[in-house]
């Protein structure tokens, strides 16, 4: 065989064929093939990944915001702190009977500075008070409620600095009531129901 006149003959038939489907296959498969991963990618990666990228995303953000919420958490309880023990230095218990005493001594003496007439002014009852409200008088006890009772009358603005002096003691007291009523001579009488609270001796 000749293998020049081969060559030449296929060489020279090239030219002239027609192309058919097989010739262009390689090719077809080719843009298919980068056609279905570019198909992937859009429309089953891409949504994965943006999709990962916002949960990230979400998380960074919510740990951002736990982060802010607990640093204010630590600032309010720090105020907290703060102004339990400014109540605590402003607001103590009454531990004596000369402490009740000085408190009867205080509202006379404000009254009299303030133009103010005592018509009543008497201890009631001291009240034990235990833990959970209960009446087992064999649990100790955790302290003393102290009713004070009183009655004023005067003029209305000269009762109000009564009333103040009362409430700037640096003792924990409660106004359990208060009732005023106008008199005639455009007076005021004001009955006053207050608590103390005594620690109990130990």
């Amino acid at each position: 065989m000749d293998l020049k006149n081969l060559f030449s003959k296929n060489k020279a038939a090239d030219p002239g064929e027609a192309k058919t489907i097989k010739d262009y296959l390689g090719l077809i498969i080719t843009v298919a093939v980068a056609c279905i991963i570019v198909l992937l990618y859009f429309f089953l990666i891409k949504p994965v990944f943006a999709k990962q990228e916002s949960m990230i995303q979400d998380k960074y953000y919510k740990l951002s915001e736990t982060d802010k919420m607990n640093s204010q958490i630590n600032s309010l309880a720090k105020k907290v702190e703060e102004l339990e023990k400014v109540r605590e230095e402003k607001f103590k218990l009454f531990v004596s009977e000369q402490e009740v005493e000085e408190l009867y001594q205080l509202i006379s003496f404000s009254a009299l500075r303030n133009q103010l007439k005592v018509i009543k002014l008497t201890r009631g009852e001291e009240e034990a008070i235990r833990e959970g409200a209960t009446d087992d008088t064999t649990l100790p006890v955790d302290y003393y409620k102290i009713f004070v009772e009183y009655d004023i009358e005067g003029k209305f603005p000269n009762y109000l600095k009564l009333k103040e002096e009362i409430a700037e003691l640096d003792k924990l007291i409660v106004f359990e009531k208060e009732e005023v009523k106008t008199t005639k001579s455009r007076n005021i009488i004001a009955s006053v129901k207050i608590s103390l609270v005594r620690m109990p001796t130990r």
